[in-house]
């Protein structure tokens, strides 16, 4: 029986999550085997996870929790690169190979289980027990509008409908986690029709840690907000062009017009200081400048945007480009780069961080934000790197499991704080 491995266009984790699938059903030829070995001589975060996959008594523990878990896709993904004479495959070894599969997966980064449970061991401080809290559940829906009396409307406990009016724009929620604007007369065409006199009022969209929201602006365009963001707008944009001021990480798709307003963005530290403009037409574009982010970062996915700094200094981006800007300028200027996954980017509105070789603060920042936690650390981790993707919609739990498989650390307290060891 011919059980070798169809590898051509296959990745690196999917052709070893193949061999270990080959292995576990008795397939796996000499040659293959000893490949396996060697790769997972020169990984050794995923050898301890292999041998994890090849414990008994933990693989049942694992396979009661897995019948929540969906792994029907995985399993199709990874089994088609094995070319081998179909016949029927026991259910019990069905689930074996689901569970190395998904173990496997989650080591490389790619893939995690909802299911993973974090270790309930009381963590020592000082000296003493200190209880580790269950789990963290993810960020959502969650902002505040500030209307131009100084109101402030918390999205998270309005009913959806219209919330307010301001000037000729009706406010409305249509749908948990979304916030739009639309003219307040019936007939959109009077709003500027001279029956009506334009008044402009100003808003404020804000997330706090553990919060999204996203804004159809009165143009159209669509905005999303991460969590510690906002958007300073007016609520009825003027002739001459479309002007907004953000902080934070805010992803847009910015709506063209027939008459080319242009669309310009100023983005501001939370305390005050202008960092950058960018101005655009048609375009989709994400900025990244949290305060305890050393560099300001915008990509553009899509169209052109002119990026530009204090001092008249500015670049023109092209799709697939981002601009780079220290928080303390000094001189620097702006540094484009190219980025490979441009889409990648802007996966934190679905859920999705991908990272390269991220450091383990920059990575605890993220969670910081997005679950709510405060992070210690205790010793150097300085030369911990991660590659991969983060999950976000899954609960703190998993996050921090696929992180202990690829070598960090990571101790959850009853406080909510997270403590990083080396």
């Amino acid at each position: 029986m011919d059980t070798e491995l169809n590898i051509p266009h296959m990745g690196e984790v999917d052709y070893f999550a193949a061999l270990l699938l080959k292995q576990l059903r008795h397939e796996i030829t000499e040659a293959e085997l000893q490949e396996l070995e060697n790769w997972k001589a020169g990984h050794p975060s995923f050898a301890r996870v292999c041998e994890q996959v090849n414990d008994g008594e933990q693989l049942l523990a694992d396979l009661i929790a897995l019948k929540q878990v969906d792994m029907e896709g995985w399993w199709q993904k990874i089994s088609d690169q094995i070319e081998t004479v179909k016949k029927p495959v026991p259910v019990y070894r069905r689930w074996y190979a689901y569970a190395a599969a998904a173990v496997l997966l989650l080591a490389a980064g790619t893939f995690a289980w909802k299911y993973l449970m974090p270790d309930k061991t009381p963590a020592t401080v000082n000296g003493k027990n200190v209880p580790v809290v269950a789990d963290v559940p993810p960020g959502g829906n969650r902002a505040t509008l500030t209307l131009s009396n100084g109101a402030v409307i918390d999205l998270g406990n309005a009913g959806n409908g219209q919330l307010a009016q301001e000037g000729n724009m009706n406010v409305l929620k249509p749908k948990e986690g979304e916030l739009k604007y639309e003219p307040a007369t019936s007939n959109p065409r009077q709003a500027g029709a001279g029956r009506q006199p334009a008044v402009i009022a100003y808003n404020t969209l804000s997330t706090p840690r553990g919060g999204q929201y996203s804004l159809v602006l009165p143009d159209g365009s669509q905005v999303w907000l991460n969590a510690t963001s906002s958007i300073k707008y007016p609520t009825q944009f003027t002739e001459n062009e479309r002007r907004v001021t953000i902080t934070g990480e805010v992803y847009f798709e910015v709506k063209s017009l027939a008459k080319k307003l242009p669309f310009i963005v100023t983005v501001q530290s939370q305390a005050g200081a202008n960092l950058e403009v960018v101005e655009v037409l048609g375009t989709r574009f994400n900025i990244m400048a949290y305060d305890d982010e050393a560099t300001a970062k915008t990509t553009l996915l899509k169209g052109k945007v002119k990026i530009s700094v204090p001092g008249d200094n500015f670049r023109l981006l092209q799709p697939g480009q981002q601009a780079q800007i220290p928080q303390q300028l000094a001189g620097n200027g702006i540094k484009v780069i190219e980025v490979e996954d441009v889409e990648d980017v802007a996966g934190w509105k679905d859920g999705l961080v991908t990272l390269k070789n991220a450091d383990v603060k920059t990575i605890m920042r993220i969670l910081a934000r997005w679950y709510n936690v405060e992070i210690s650390y205790q010793g150097n981790t300085s030369n911990y790197t991660f590659t991969g993707t983060l999950p976000l919609k899954n609960n703190l739990s998993v996050v921090m499991k696929l992180l202990e498989y690829n070598g960090v650390h990571l101790t959850l307290q009853q406080n909510h704080k997270i403590i990083v060891k080396p």
